[in-house]
């Protein structure tokens, strides 16, 4: 059974989609990715630039719709992965029986980095974006593998 990631960000159509294919390309079919957004509208599709973003990597997220977090969703998932420490605060305060799956991306590897929101900025702050989120995605790689989570 493969090991579920589930990325979390505000609205689902920036950050965790992206971190959603960067994720999908870097560990290929071993491991299941998927997001959601904290406050997300449901059906909204990934915005022009994160979408421009992963093209530009020959990824497709056309496909992607947002939704919102729910316990299913929770429940499901291996590892609940927020952007922000903030928000993996929230989550545990709203969630508590999920407490030990909830790290944020920059809490691995010891990095303590938050992904800052790129909403509505400009395709170059996406790009930032999308290679931090990268580099992050690395260290959660390392540590899945050293754990033998993989």
């Amino acid at each position: 059974m493969a090991l579920k990631l589930l990325f979390i960000c505000t609205g689902n159509t920036c950050r965790s989609p992206m971190a959603e294919g960067l994720a999908r390309e870097l560990f290929g079919e071993g491991i299941q990715v998927s997001s959601a957004g904290m406050e997300a509208w449901e059906g909204e599709k990934a915005s022009a630039q994160a979408l421009e973003v992963l093209k530009e990597r020959n990824m497709d997220l056309s496909a992607h719709r947002s939704r919102r977090i729910n316990v299913e969703l929770l429940t499901e998932a291996d590892w609940i992965i927020p952007m922000t420490q903030s928000q993996e605060e929230s989550l545990k305060r709203r969630f508590p029986q999920f407490v030990q799956k909830i790290r944020y991306l920059g809490g691995w590897g010891g990095q303590r980095r938050d992904i800052r929101d790129p909403w509505m900025g400009s395709v170059s702050e996406y790009r930032q974006t999308a290679l931090e989120i990268e580099e992050l995605l690395s260290f959660v790689k390392d540590q899945l593998i050293s754990s033998g989570d993989n």
